[in-house]
């Protein structure tokens, strides 16, 4: 891990990006404290979610009773102003 002080980065800026861009962890010092550390990015590998294993798609539905179609209809219509 490098380090550098907030004058190291304030004036010699591109050589600090190159070391982040060559994968380095880099120390922000000022007055000999430590106050950030700049990292390489990292990317991200998209989550694939599988969600016909989703516990809410896998769940028993056949007792639950079924809504008939006025019923869904008139649940529709109360709630149609609200939003």
């Amino acid at each position: 891990m490098k380090t550098a002080t907030v004058r190291d980065l304030r004036n010699h800026y591109t050589r600090v990006l190159r070391w982040v861009s060559a994968g380095e962890d880099v120390l922000i010092t000022q007055r000999g404290k430590v106050i950030a550390r700049l990292s390489p990015e990292t990317e991200r590998t998209a989550q694939v979610v599988d969600w016909g294993r989703s516990p809410e798609v896998m769940r028993d539905r056949s007792t639950e009773p079924v809504m008939s179609a006025e019923q869904s209809a008139e649940i529709l219509a109360e709630a149609g102003g609200k939003w």
